[in-house]
């Protein structure tokens, strides 16, 4: 079943502003690679985290570049609700649901870092350091648990706009699966993290830009 009708109800212009808010993420995230490499000195893409600014100015730029990505992501979210088929599908929603909780996980990260929420503000910091480690677990499982959920809910769905998408969805799914494993092992042996943890990033933010995409042109189909 397809919610076309149910999309013209919402009117296409939301559609294509929640699409371009996952449009959005893959170049400001790259843009800030790249722009944190540069202001980094001594920088190490191959050996070094994605987030080599720790402290001041642009410790707070940083922490910005996340609360956006965060919102951007959240917008994605309910251009899904809107955009994919039978609403009805238990597996879409919670799938919604799931992009929804990522994309809060990714603000509130850069958030409670620009409030100056940080491990040296405690007297204790293991309770700190361990709901972080909890927040990101949270976050990325929400993240996968999307991919998956929607890519399996598609697949009983109306494939007359959303084409090969579920299976698309389902395989980065399970290449987000492998690359999360493959990054802790070499973030702990020390094998090249730098590269590994851009490579799972990059994979994470492709699917948001591809996700965009294809909201984008379901706007454009039904304008």
């Amino acid at each position: 079943m397809d919610n076309t009708t149910d999309i013209l109800i919402e009117k296409p212009y939301k559609l294509l502003f929640y699409s371009i808010c996952g449009m959005i993420p893959m170049l400001l995230f790259a843009v800030w690679l790249i722009v944190a490499a540069i202001i980094s000195p001594g920088y190490n893409g191959n050996s070094d985290y994605i987030s080599p600014v720790t402290v001041g100015f642009y410790s707070t730029i940083q922490n910005l570049v996340f609360v956006v990505l965060g919102i951007l992501s959240v917008g994605l979210g309910f251009g899904l609700r809107i955009g994919l088929p039978s609403p009805r599908n238990g597996m879409l929603k919670l799938g919604v649901w799931s992009v929804l909780i990522f994309g809060s996980g990714v603000f509130l990260g850069g958030l409670l870092a620009l409030l100056g929420l940080l491990s040296e503000n405690y007297l204790v910091i293991i309770p700190y350091n361990l709901l972080t480690v909890i927040g990101f677990a949270v976050t990325i499982i929400a993240y996968i648990s999307g991919l998956l959920l929607i890519g399996w809910g598609l697949k009983s769905e109306d494939h007359i706009i959303w084409g090969g998408y579920s299976k698309y969805s389902l395989a980065t799914g399970v290449l987000f699966i492998i690359l999360q494993i493959l990054l802790i092992i070499t973030i702990f042996y020390n094998i090249y993290p730098g590269v590994s943890q851009r490579i799972f990033i990059i994979i994470l933010w492709v699917w948001i830009l591809v996700t965009g995409v294809k909201l984008y042109l379901i706007s454009k189909q039904i304008s």
